[in-house]
């Protein structure tokens, strides 16, 4: 009698959830891209005016996009730890659990070092284009309420109009 015959299979029900779930995409991707490829249009001009404004721009970009990236491994790597782990033998962890252990170190000390760069991003960006940070609000917060605010205005729903 084989020993994987003899384990229990742990029970699924369907409420559980079976598979990792797919992360959304970095949202500035769009205008990311057409930096990248020296096309402005479609941006604010008083954005992309000089040189030192589209490098400002285009670094904290790149650093929100390292950050949105470094994100979703970290909760990938903890998703996979957390559904791996419901179902561990009490004793010495298996070779699978210490991997992901150490990815999720990883993880994070990449998410660290990416949060980092966006505030140097966000501190560049600040000193460039004269903006003024609000009084107790976080420097991340400040730049993400920008990026929406500036990139992707509200568009009027049908009944403002």
């Amino acid at each position: 009698m084989a020993l994987a015959s003899t384990m229990r299979q742990p029970v699924r029900f369907l409420s559980e959830p079976t598979g990792m779930t797919t992360p959304a995409a970095f949202p500035h991707a769009a205008v990311l891209a057409r930096l990248d490829a020296g096309d402005f249009v479609g941006l604010p001009a008083e954005f992309v005016d000089t040189p030192q404004k589209r490098e400002a721009l285009h670094a904290l970009l790149k650093a929100s996009q390292a950050v949105h990236r470094a994100g979703v491994s970290t909760m990938q790597v903890a998703d996979a730890l957390r559904r791996d782990q419901k179902f561990v033998r009490p004793g010495a962890p298996s070779p699978h659990l210490v991997r992901l252990r150490q990815q999720q170190a990883a993880a994070r000390q990449a998410t660290n070092q990416a949060r980092q760069g966006f505030i140097v991003a966000v501190d560049g960006l600040v000193r460039v284009f004269a903006l003024t940070v609000p009084a107790r609000k976080r420097l991340e917060v400040f730049a993400q309420d920008w990026i929406g605010a500036t990139l992707h205005p509200k568009r009027p729903r049908e009944s403002e109009l």
